[in-house]
């Protein structure tokens, strides 16, 4: 039976994964198969350590068979590099690639473990790699070199030998950590801080190498111990860090000392290259081999180490050895688990281990340590709590002295855990029902399987006045058949839930022995055997008689009002369900009414609270002589607390329903006697209510619609009533929600601006932009600033928006006077955004960011009818912003109701013509008269007019011809992107590119973009 696992069969990798491993293979046993050759040989085609039969193995045990192919290509290569002819290389390549293949394959038959962790793996390697394979080889490599002439006769054995001395060194020297380097292992030896320790070591070997070969010549001995000190070296880092990382020291230390002796340095030097090498064969062999057998060794050791581990965790015991008179102590795995000390810092030693036990049970553990000191009580066993990361568990604590001093006192301490926390626990825990058993306040009652009575305790001798002798050995009454049809009913019940669940839990009516009724709260349960058969009944029984009495009381009182006896809140919510209901059935409509009483308090502080209680009485009694029943259904009234009721009321229309209302309405508002000697008080009442299915949500939702229509009435005056709208609750939540979606769509980068080019008609220049704001909507595509700007008009986002624009506008103005653009941009303002009382400090921190003086460049542009709102703030306003530099036009002028003295006030630099004027004026004679005072008032206040909605050339030229030079419309140029403005820009060629207009125009009707 193999100890180890067996290497994988390698797995299917991606072609062009494998098609990578063949050539690196390939190449690698070219490269190193040349750099053997370079070094000193005994004969052609013969080196003492060669590399690649270590590397044919190692790729053959871990990528799989399939490299076989690259091992031969290699091969090939090598000797025909080397000067053999092409037959005798096919030959020494075909055998250099069957006996590595066929020692991979034996291997990974006998589950040769490539950790090297136990001597039955270095066996195998050094049979089947260095013993079997590198003998094939060798025998096959020779054999082709004498047939092919390469050697002489008389040197055949000594080529045959030399041969199989180096495939077995290379496959020892290059094999190894081939085999043995991997993730694993290199985190073992370099992770955590370990890589320090690890190359210190690996320098170390690699130094005291270097030292052995500078020291000592080829004629001297003097400094002979030296060069075995990497030999112990590399067995502790073998200790230390495993075989890989060792492994691969010896790799760079053989081929330092091959280069050296090479080169005529180092004790390996001789008078014969022969010679020299074959020293260096048998040094490097002994290095490679000493890491090997360390290797195994430590993993036995390791190994029966765990398995010793293991058996103690099997049989959940842990053990600590401590030398007593030197304090040193070793812990086993399990120890330190049970103890939750995983570094064995604190239970190490016997003094850490003594503290965690209870302070109650370490008097008697110490007598127990103090009694071991006589000669012949070698031993104890107690149980004591030990402190654990889990708190003081119970554990059996067996101490031995194995080993006693001459002077006859211990010299060793053996000490054993076992948890036996469970055992104890268990103990208790029956001693703890035994207890109970007898203690219980309820009554306990446990049958056989035939339901005869195996035993009782006291309490259930105390409910049902039968002693325990009366009822030994016979079936109790309550589980004999039932006599009436509803005991049988519940009995069928029980014994249908015992069969399916194992228990039963109800209630029910049973006789003492005296013949009293009495209420029973009893729970059944079955005990079954390791078979599933019914091995025992428990019965519970508690006496619930007083609390069942108590409970039908309180369920009164849970639903009803105390005062009025009108349902409560409570039972409210049950009556409005089941309407709601009906109503669905029926058809017909519900009206859930809040009445509150209006000046209920002052009431109570002039008559006192006695009265207002007479009050309330007696509006439930009117409320109750309101409501309306037939055979089907009735209207019902609550009291929710205070001086707040519900009504439920059928109606068929909701004129019922207002009917029904104004009624209650009536009977409220008549006067109340309180007293027999006070005046009678008149009191009025406000009524909220709503309609279902009309008002079409749960019950709660209801109730609260109709709490808030009862605000309202109140607010209305009080002494009447108002019915919830849904249809304008609904569109208020949806306008909240859509200012919502306008802050989202802020925050989310999803607005931008388009810009609509302003242009010179007369010279075909374009003068600047004006920013239109667009919503590029996720779902909806490029939305109008219609469809979003007017439901933020009268928010405060609306400023917020403004900003914005105020500042991208900004930033693209500054990045077109980069480009060379010399343009202005024009920015509407809402009549919102200018009511900021910090509107100009805004401005001017977003102008101030830049460096360039864009302020002349900017126009704000604002509607007539916001800039007369208020003349004289918005007059003061313009002049703080025009010291910035900063234009202002009139937006839309001539539609809004100004005047002239208002205009005249307003500092304003430009009059922008509406395009509804524009639009007609060709037309219309009136329009194009309006145009034409419009251009006449902007000549007379000194402003410049632009005009809107130019979207024909006849329109362009009429307004030329009347002294309005500048423009904008879809008949020039529709708004754009800002990152096509420079390209538009560049591209105009002015307005009479187009061609003439010959046929009536047909006016768009754009939106206001």
């Amino acid at each position: 039976m193999p100890t180890a696992l067996p290497l994988p069969i390698a797995a299917a990798v991606p072609r062009g994964q494998w098609l990578a491993r063949l050539l690196l293979v390939a190449l690698a046993y070219f490269l190193t198969g040349r750099l053997a050759l370079m070094f000193p040989h005994v004969g052609p085609l013969v080196s003492l350590l060669w590399a690649p039969a270590g590397i044919a193995l190692a790729a053959l045990l871990r990528w799989g068979r399939g490299q076989a192919a690259a091992i031969a290509i290699g091969a090939f290569a090598v000797n025909l590099a080397a000067g053999a002819q092409p037959p005798v290389a096919l030959a020494i390549a075909a055998g250099n690639t069957l006996a590595p293949w066929l020692a991979a394959e034996w291997l990974q038959q006998r589950g040769f473990g490539a950790r090297l962790e136990s001597r039955r793996d270095l066996w195998l390697l050094l049979g089947a790699g260095a013993g079997a394979a590198a003998l094939l080889a060798a025998l096959n490599g020779a054999f082709s070199l004498w047939l092919g002439g390469v050697v002489p006769p008389g040197t055949w054995l000594q080529t045959l030998g030399t041969w199989w001395m180096g495939d077995a060194l290379g496959l020892l020297v290059a094999g190894v950590p081939l085999l043995t380097l991997n993730r694993r292992s290199l985190a073992h030896a370099l992770a955590h801080q370990r890589w320090k320790a690890t190359l210190l070591l690996s320098a170390g070997v690699l130094a005291s190498a270097v030292a052995a070969f500078m020291a000592q010549s080829a004629h001297s001995t003097a400094l002979t111990p030296l060069v075995f000190v990497p030999h112990v070296l590399l067995c502790w880092l073998v200790l230390r860090r495993g075989i890989a990382f060792a492994s691969l020291t010896v790799l760079l230390l053989s081929v330092a000392a091959a280069t050296a002796t090479a080169q005529g340095a180092g004790p390996f030097h001789a008078d014969t290259p022969a010679q020299g090498l074959a020293l260096l064969w048998g040094y490097l062999a002994t290095l490679a081999t000493s890491v090997l057998v360390a290797t195994a060794l430590t993993g036995e050791l390791s190994s029966s180490e765990e398995r010793w581990q293991l058996a103690l965790e099997g049989c959940d015991i842990g053990v600590a050895d401590w030398e007593l008179p030197s304090g040193r102590g070793f812990t086993s795995r399990r120890w330190r688990s049970l103890l939750g000390d995983a570094d064995g810092a604190a239970t190490g030693s016997l003094t850490g281990w003594l503290v965690r036990i209870h302070e109650d049970d370490r008097p008697r553990i110490l007598h127990a340590l103090q009694g071991l000191q006589a000669e012949g009580n070698n031993a104890f066993r107690h149980e004591v709590r030990l402190l654990t990361a889990s708190g003081a568990c119970w554990f059996e604590v067996h101490a031995l002295v194995p080993e006693r001093a001459p002077s006859g006192r211990p010299a060793r301490l053996v000490v054993s855990l076992s948890d036996v926390s469970e055992r104890r626990g268990a103990a208790e825990r029956q001693r703890l029902s035994a207890n109970l058993f007898q203690h219980l306040h309820e009554g306990l009652l446990i049958t056989d399987g035939e339901l005869r009575v195996l035993d009782v305790n006291p309490t259930y001798s105390q409910i049902t006045g039968l002693s325990r002798h009366d009822v030994l050995g016979q079936v109790p009454a309550l589980l004999q058949p039932a006599a009436d049809a509803a005991g049988r009913q519940q009995q069928s019940a029980m014994w249908a839930s015992l069969r399916a669940t194992g228990t039963w839990r109800g209630e029910l009516v049973q006789r003492r022995r005296n013949g009293d009724p009495c209420a029973l709260h009893l729970t059944i349960s079955t005990v079954q055997n390791s078979d599933g058969q019914v091995r025992n009944h428990v019965l519970v029984i508690s006496d619930i008689t007083e609390q069942r009495l108590q409970r039908e009381r309180l369920e009164r009182q849970a639903h009803f009002d105390e005062l009025t006896r009108l349902p409560n809140r409570t039972r409210l919510s049950q009556m409005l369900s089941d309407a709601m209901a009906a109503c669905e059935r029926e058809g017909c409509l519900l009206a859930v009414c809040y009445l509150d009483l209006d000046h209920f308090k002052p009431v109570n502080d002039r008559f006192g609270h006695a009265a207002g209680d007479r009050l309330l009485v007696e509006l439930a009694s009117r409320l109750r002589g309101a409501l309306r029943a037939n055979a089907a259904w009735s209207d019902a009234a609550a009291r929710l607390g205070g001086d707040e009721f519900v009504l439920l009321l059928r109606a068929g229309t909701l004129d019922e329903a207002r009917l029904a209302v104004e009624r209650v309405l009536r009977v409220v508002g008549q006067p109340y006697a309180i007293g027999p000697s006070a005046e009678a008080v008149q009191i009025t009442a406000s009524v909220g209510a709503t309609v279902y299915p009309l008002d079409r949500c749960d019950a709660d939702t209801l109730l609260r619609h109709a709490d808030h229509a009862m605000y309202g009435a109140k607010q209305s005056g009080r002494n009447g009533y108002l019915f919830f709208d849904p249809e304008h609750s609904r569109r208020t939540e949806e306008r909240v929600m859509a200012i919502g979606r306008v802050q989202e769509a802020l925050d989310n980068r999803e607005l931008v601006l388009h810009y609509q080019p302003k242009v010179d008609m007369r010279r075909g220049v374009v003068l600047g932009m004006e920013a239109l704001i667009r919503w590029n909507h996720p779902e909806q595509g490029l939305l109008p600033p219609a469809q979003f700007l007017p439901l933020i008009e009268h928010t405060g986002l609306s400023a917020r928006v403004g900003d914005w624009v105020l500042e991208q506008a900004l930033e693209q103005l500054a990045h077109w006077q980069l480009m060379g653009l010399d343009l202005s941009v024009s920015v509407n303002v809402s009549a919102r955004h200018l009511q900021e009382p910090d509107f100009a400090q805004r401005l001017t921190e977003l102008l101030a960011r830049h460096h360039r003086s864009l302020g002349p460049k900017l126009e704000l542009e604002v509607l007539e009818t916001a800039a007369l709102a208020d003349v004289g703030y918005t007059s003061a306003l313009l002049d703080r912003c025009r010291r910035l530099g900063v234009r202002f036009s009139l937006d839309d002028f001539g539609t809004g109701y100004s005047t002239l003295t208002y205009l005249k006030q307003l500092p304003v630099d430009v009059l922008k013509i509406d395009r509804s004027f524009v639009h007609n004026m060709l037309n219309d004679p009136q329009d194009l008269a309006i145009v034409e005072g419009v251009i006449g008032l902007a000549r007379t206040f000194g402003c410049s007019v632009v005009a809107e909605g130019v979207e024909s050339p006849a329109q362009a030229r009429t307004l030329i011809e009347l002294g309005c030079d500048i423009g904008q419309g879809l008949g020039l140029s529709a708004a754009m992107p800002a990152d096509e403005v420079y390209r538009w820009v560049r591209d105009h060629k002015g307005l009479f590119a187009l061609p003439p207009a010959t046929a009536t125009v047909v006016p768009l009707h754009p939106a206001r973009l």
